[in-house]
């Protein structure tokens, strides 16, 4: 399994009219106020997240006939953990700083750092589109949802991520992760639990090729 899978796999009540200091760092051909709503909005429904339970089905652009499902797990900040149905040989983990990538018919484990990745923005304690290692280089409002694209800016060689929100409930329905490569990884999320507890060994991983 490459290692541009694991790129694809991989999301407050302000008033609208922040101060300069807060305000997102946004591309300037897609800044305006109601862009900029549209972000004050998405970051406060999303910062109500503090853990998360769904059943998912990701989709790869590059292997077209392959759709997976299973369930997520996501608490923050920092920790996620993608559990596929069983059959497949897949293991994805995020804790302790790293995104933990695991093919057990490869036997590989590959570990990245979550800060270089695009996937740390929503992994953080509290989402903001300020945050100066981010730029926002999309927002789109398509029928009843809400898209917000964000790039590392010292790592825009690592791709891009991207936030759906439903516009009516303002939660999380979907992500999807651009990789290097151009491929184009899509998670979408239903039976959607917010805010459940999640026993905190969900997201250990114990590297079974390590040796002791």
């Amino acid at each position: 399994m490459k290692k541009s899978f694991l790129y694809g796999l991989l999301i407050s009540s302000f008033v609208f009219g922040v101060s300069v200091s807060a305000r997102a760092d946004i591309d300037k051909r897609i800044d305006t106020p109601q862009n900029r709503e549209i972000l004050q909005k998405v970051e406060s429904a999303y910062n109500k997240i503090k853990t998360l339970k769904a059943k998912f089905a990701q989709f790869n652009s590059k292997m077209q006939d392959d759709l997976q499902t299973g369930e997520l797990y996501l608490s923050r900040p920092g920790e996620m953990r993608l559990v596929y149905e069983k059959g497949s040989p897949l293991e994805f983990y995020a804790h302790n700083g790293y995104l933990i990538y695991h093919d057990k018919d490869l036997k590989e484990v590959n570990y990245f750092r979550l800060q270089q990745t695009p996937v740390s923005l929503i992994l953080k304690e509290k989402l903001k589109f300020s945050d100066p290692e981010f730029l926002v280089t999309d927002v789109r409002t398509v029928l009843d949802e809400y898209y917000v694209t964000a790039i590392k800016k010292d790592a825009r060689e690592l791709g891009s991520l991207t936030l759906i929100i439903d516009k009516d409930s303002m939660q999380l329905k979907q992500w999807d992760v651009v990789d290097m490569e151009g491929v184009k990884s899509t998670v979408s999320l239903f039976d959607t639990q917010f805010n459940v507890p999640i026993d905190k060994k969900t997201f250990l991983f114990h590297n079974p090729y390590k040796k002791r």
